[in-house]
């Protein structure tokens, strides 16, 4: 099987939220991707990354790291990264490590855009 992850980003500049989607798999092969869009993400200076797990098929714990040091950066300079519609083998994994109780995660796309909406100030 050949790894693949696709990650998509939108910046919403009125907002200062950045939007990351993935989709496909999120491993060892593939994390460089989510590390370059999450620094990428924080370089923009928004205050609110929400990443949205709709069509994430898989994580492995190379993936967890990445999520929890682009959550633990995007604190330091005062923002937040935000979890949305996690499929249910994702959720799984989520829950089995504990990070259910780490991240603030919403079920829909528009839940987590309400909050980042409230917690970038805009």
């Amino acid at each position: 099987m050949i790894a693949s992850l696709n990650v998509t980003s939108q910046r919403l500049e009125n907002q200062s939220v950045t939007i990351l989607r993935l989709a496909g798999r999120l491993d060892a092969t593939t994390i460089s991707q989510l590390e370059r869009a999450l620094t990428d993400a924080q370089l923009s200076g928004d205050r609110v990354i929400v990443i949205d797990l709709s069509d994430l098929a898989y994580i492995s714990s190379s993936g967890l790291r990445v999520l929890l040091t682009g959550r633990s950066n995007a604190r330091k300079r005062g923002g937040e990264v935000f979890l949305c519609s996690l499929r249910p083998p994702v959720r799984e994994v989520f829950e089995m490590v504990g990070f259910t109780a780490v991240f603030t995660i919403f079920d829909t796309l528009e839940q987590a855009m309400e909050a980042a909406a409230a917690a970038s100030g805009g």
